[in-house]
């Protein structure tokens, strides 16, 4: 991956999360009158955020990773910098907003407890036929399926051989059906990252699959869709087989997006390196916007003086919650060092306990 390529990911990374801001905001603004393409993107930005996790997971497992504590020590900082902080955000927004606008929380929303605080910290709100996420803060679901991945795929990767597909089969049992019918939407960032790595398309072949991609996902906008998200139960039935089809179509479609634009790159590698540090920092907000923007939005639009699908709440909501997320991220995503280092500590702690306690019992 030349430095062009992952200065693309990090533009491409907060575009997925700018629309998935920019979808919630237009569905709880405009109900009624909501725009197709607008609130339904935010679910195609799911798909790319998996081929993107599993192309980042695959690259850092190829250059960085050496062994299993190494890997799931920094998959945690990485996770629990933003996760933690979010859960309090959420919380401290959600007991402001509930007590001005009780009426704006009937839907969407799913209050505090312990069990479900146990299952939000441990990604297990969509174990099986569950769907549970904290408080208003409802794209915290596809954490229950992410976070899975890398579990497996770090198994897959630092298991012995002979244990490798017990481990990922154990992994997807447990999770449940569907969560494992959208890992071969992750694992095709993974291939796409063999192939970037691997092989350079002559650069007519490139531009076709880079400008092609793109002309197609415009057509396809413009075409009605499921209207059942990834989270939905896993079945049989017509509507669910349709919606899981559109999921793999965008996957290969971006996939083939980002083949393309490898064997590109060049072309775009003088201005992305120009740009790369305001690149480089927006991308370090990603996370914290995808995590962080529905209970500010939710809040916002609790005290705003304005009904919710005025032009001046739209505003506000356009305005604030991006500037909120990217403070909550300088408290958070960007102090992920800061968080490796517990965790390590953690992890070494719990390491030596349990060796003293098997010294004990021998």
């Amino acid at each position: 991956m030349n430095r062009a390529t992952s200065l693309y990911l990090d533009l491409v990374r907060p575009a997925a999360a700018f629309t998935v801001l920019l979808s919630h905001v237009a569905y709880r603004t405009l109900p009624g009158e909501q725009p197709g393409v607008v609130t339904s993107s935010g679910v195609q930005a799911v798909d790319i955020f998996l081929v993107l996790s599993g192309f980042v997971i695959a690259h850092v497992c190829a250059t960085r990773e050496s062994d299993i504590r190494s890997y799931f020590v920094r998959r945690a900082a990485r996770i629990y910098s933003v996760v933690i902080p979010a859960l309090i955000l959420t919380a401290t927004a959600d007991f402001i907003g509930v007590r001005t606008n009780v009426s704006l929380y009937q839907e969407g929303f799913q209050a505090f407890s312990p069990g479900l605080l146990i299952r939000c910290v441990f990604f297990l709100g969509e174990q099986w036929n569950a769907h549970r996420f904290p408080g208003s803060n409802s794209p915290y679901w596809s954490l229950g399926f992410e976070v899975w991945y890398y579990i497996a795929f770090g198994g897959f990767v630092f298991s012995p051989h002979r244990w490798r597909w017990i481990v990922v089969s154990i992994v997807l049992v447990f999770i449940g059906p569907k969560v494992t019918l959208m890992f071969p939407v992750w694992l095709m960032g993974v291939a796409t990252y063999r192939v970037c790595t691997t092989r350079r398309f002559p650069l007519a072949a490139g531009w076709t699959l880079f400008i092609g991609s793109i002309a197609i996902m415009i057509l396809y906008e413009a075409l009605p869709h499921s209207p059942l998200p990834q989270f939905a139960n896993a079945t049989l039935e017509m509507p669910r087989l349709w919606s899981t089809g559109q999921d793999y179509f965008v996957g290969v479609l971006f996939s083939v997006h980002l083949i393309g634009f490898a064997s590109v790159s060049t072309t775009f590698a003088g201005w992305l390196d120009r740009n790369s540090r305001w690149i480089r920092w927006i991308s370090g907000a990603t996370f914290s916007i995808y995590l962080a923007h529905l209970p500010v939005v939710y809040l916002l639009m609790a005290i705003s003086p304005w009904p919710r699908s005025s032009s001046l709440t739209v505003a506000l909501l356009l305005t604030v919650t991006p500037t909120a997320c990217l403070l909550f991220a300088e408290v958070s995503e960007r102090r992920k060092d800061i968080w490796r280092r517990v965790v390590d500590r953690g992890v070494r702690f719990a390491l030596k306990r349990a060796f003293l306690v098997d010294q004990k019992s021998a």
